[in-house]
């Protein structure tokens, strides 16, 4: 089994330590292991945490004033969550929840604060981080404003290949356990509405997609009708795959 020591090496906010303050590190940190469905934090939990991920899933989710479910990302290996109990002590506003069974690393505010003291380079990762996620979230918004719902789902399931998604003869494999509900909460459409389009490129045998995975046999053409607009649904006349 990897030790914790060698889970630090995969991220870019611990590169910035001494290997001394690794091994301190190592020692003031708790290893966790979640199981699918676990729920990390809920809104109105303490900032008091960071969190980093070291295998498995993490759905990060929101509810909306009508009580909907918004899922926010999905985090991958490497990824870094909880980063706003640095710059805020206010109360989480969002879920965290193991998507699958996951191994994740517990560290406290205190501790972070203190290696940002010592090692100023932590903290522009973490401004740098911060940044990213609120850059992320305004192209969400513009996507929902200004795509069409077949392009919404197509960047969606793009953006899942590019971070979860092995490329293979068939196209590129995504293992992950991906609802049709979870996919419109992804992109802010019914689990109909989500059903009707995948069904819909199943027939045009633009991907596959079961409990466990999705194939997308035709990334190219999910490329141009993601960059649709919102009149731009798919149509006949898009550009379809060389035989």
């Amino acid at each position: 089994m990897h030790t914790k020591l060698w889970y630090f090496e995969r991220f870019r906010l611990i590169s910035a330590l001494n290997d001394a303050q690794r091994q301190q590190l190592g020692k003031v940190t708790r290893m966790l292991e979640v199981k699918r469905g676990t729920q990390i934090y809920l809104p109105g939990d303490p900032s008091d945490q960071i969190f980093l991920l070291k295998s498995g899933v993490i759905k990060i989710s929101a509810r909306t004033l009508d009580d909907r479910q918004v899922i926010l990302a999905f985090l991958h290996p490497g990824d870094i969550f909880g980063e706003l109990a640095v710059v805020d002590d206010a109360p989480r506003d969002h879920m965290a929840e193991a998507y699958d069974d996951c191994v994740i690393c517990a560290m406290s505010r205190d501790t972070i604060m203190r290696m940002i003291r010592e090692t100023p380079e932590v903290g522009f990762q973490i401004t740098k981080l911060i940044g990213l996620r609120i850059r992320t979230l305004k192209s969400r918004v513009e996507e929902l404003l200004c795509k069409s719902a077949h392009a919404r789902v197509a960047h969606a399931l793009l953006e899942l290949a590019d971070r979860h998604g092995v490329p293979d003869t068939d196209g590129v494999l995504i293992s992950l356990r991906l609802s049709q509900g979870d996919l419109g909460r992804l992109v802010g459409l019914s689990r109909e509405t989500v059903n009707a389009i995948l069904q819909e490129w199943r027939e045009q045998n633009l991907l596959e997609m079961d409990r466990r995975s999705v194939r997308l046999r035709d990334p190219e053409r999910l490329r141009w009708i993601a960059a649709q607009p919102a009149t731009g649904e798919s149509s006949p006349d898009s550009p379809r795959r060389s035989n």
